[in-house]
């Protein structure tokens, strides 16, 4: 994506009808002349960590042709919370996001996606920069093009999550692809967790209250001193690296009218990572517990049906099978544990219903994923 004279701008108030006509051509080609253009800022700030606002236009393309309207979704830098701008900044939020969408604006991810027969695994883009503290990201309005989103308390259905999962092992095929052709680039930005520790330790206090006289709360007690530990699960247990999501579940996706397609967005923690750090996380995060406690092959073949069939169709190989796959899902369930736990200081109830907490919970612990993560925390500590 080239930046050509287009410069990012700091909020919305900034947009012009000329500096927007530059973003259309940039997307579309020239000729093409901007008729009219307007813009709205949402009714309210809930959903939304950036500066963001919704603008229609009208252009043509050439004279003589029909005017073409649109929809277009404008993301600025967040200007009003300090804590949410040091997260930004100390884990380059904005250079991550930025770098995606460049990626998914290039032809070879186009070229990828097609040929695996998905076609907008993520919102259309028009144009993506960032200069000093200015960002500005400007995407198709999912929303105009049907588009909804669902992300209940109770979790999403075995049909939505699927759908998702066969969308971002595209995304996720595509990555190594890249990977294999251009090496990590700018996507190899080293993530500080530093920050997310307390959510962390707040989540896991959340849960020894839904506990409350059960042998569970020594379980996760027992968790407390450790967090630090849970962040270094992918480390300890190297798989196939891609360019990954990072804060993958369905907040962050939306669907179509009838399920089918998935389209997946706000990726400011994209990194190069463990392709299976994006299947934990929606699962926990997202997913009604019946999807892994009763599905969980059916949902791992459905996302390596579609890693596999996008990779062949576009001539890329890797040196690992199914059951290798599903051996690295089971030693990785803490790490999706650890970002479910931060999930929790915020979207307890609001976006995860206490007995999605418990159905969690006991589902790991059944699985003997605390018992074992502990276990060997202390076996190499003596």
């Amino acid at each position: 994506m080239e930046h050509s004279s287009i410069t990012p701008l700091s909020s919305p108030a900034e947009i012009t009808h000329a500096w927007l006509e530059q973003v259309l051509r940039h997307k579309l080609g020239p000729p093409l002349k901007l008729i009219s253009w307007s813009m709205k800022l949402p009714e309210t700030r809930s959903g939304y960590m950036s500066e963001v606002c919704f603008i229609q236009i009208c252009f043509s393309t050439r004279e003589g042709t029909p005017e073409d309207k649109r929809s277009l979704f404008a993301k600025f830098m967040p200007c009003y919370e300090k804590t949410l701008l040091d997260i930004m900044k100390n884990c380059h939020l904005a250079e991550r996001e930025v770098e995606f969408y460049k990626h998914a604006f290039s032809r070879e991810f186009r070229e990828f996606c097609d040929a695996s027969g998905l076609h907008h695994p993520v919102p259309e883009v028009y144009w993506a920069g960032l200069e000093d503290s200015k960002i500005t990201i400007i995407l198709q309005d999912l929303c105009s093009d049907g588009f909804r989103l669902i992300a209940p308390a109770e979790g999403n259905s075995l049909k939505q999550i699927k759908c998702v999962l066969a969308t971002v092992a595209v995304i996720h095929g595509s990555g190594i692809a890249t990977i294999q052709k251009q090496g990590k680039r700018a996507w190899d930005i080293s993530l500080d967790i530093s920050y997310f520790k307390n959510y962390v330790v707040d989540g896991i206090n959340k849960q020894i209250k839904i506990f409350e006289g059960t042998p569970t709360v020594n379980t996760l007690k027992a968790l407390l001193p450790l967090t630090s530990h849970l962040f270094s699960v992918e480390e300890k247990h190297p798989f196939l690296k891609s360019i990954i999501h990072g804060d993958l579940w369905t907040a962050n996706v939306m669907f179509s009218q009838n399920d089918q397609d998935a389209c997946i967005f706000d990726w400011q923690f994209c990194r190069v990572g463990n392709i299976v750090c994006d299947i934990l996380t929606l699962l926990l995060m997202s997913a009604e517990v019946s999807c892994y406690t009763e599905h969980l092959t059916e949902i791992l073949e459905c996302y390596w049906r579609s890693f596999e069939q996008s990779l062949q169709n576009n001539g890329v190989t890797v040196d690992v099978s199914f059951q290798d796959f599903v051996c690295n899902v089971e030693s990785m369930w803490m790490y999706g544990y650890a970002f479910f736990c931060a999930s929790l200081p915020d979207l307890l109830k609001s976006h995860i219903t206490e007995e999605r907490v418990r159905g969690a919970v006991c589902f790991l612990e059944e699985k003997s994923v605390f018992r074992n993560f502990l276990s060997h925390i202390f076996t190499n500590k003596e």
